[in-house]
C-alpha cells in the first residue's frame, strides 16, 4: 500500500515520463498533464507506439477499452499508475 504523498509523487513521475515519450513522437508538442491526447498531434500509429513504449517501460498491459476513457495526458498517467499498483 502506498501513502498519498508517494502516490502523487509516482503520478508526477509517470506523467513526466509519458510527456517525454510523447515528445519522441511529436517533437514540437507543448504538453502538460492537462493536454488533450487527441490534440497532441498523434495519429493512431504514433499513439500505439507510445502505448507500446509505456507498456514496456512499466511492465503493464493497457487494454484498447482503456483508451475510450482517456482524455488527457494525466488520465493516461493515472491509468498507468493504477496498473502498476494492481501488480504490487
Amino acid at each position: 500500500m502506498q501513502f498519498p504523498t508517494q502516490e502523487s509523487a509516482m503520478l508526477a513521475t509517470v506523467t513526466q515520463e509519458i510527456i517525454d515519450l510523447l515528445r519522441t513522437e511529436v517533437v514540437d508538442a507543448d504538453l502538460t498533464a492537462d493536454s488533450v491526447l487527441q490534440d497532441a498531434g498523434l495519429d493512431s500509429l504514433r499513439f500505439m507506439s507510445v502505448v507500446f513504449k509505456i507498456e514496456a517501460r512499466y511492465d503493464v498491459e493497457l487494454q484498447e477499452e482503456d483508451a475510450e476513457d482517456l482524455q488527457t495526458v494525466g488520465d493516461l498517467a493515472a491509468l498507468v499508475v493504477d496498473r502498476i499498483q494492481e501488480q504490487s
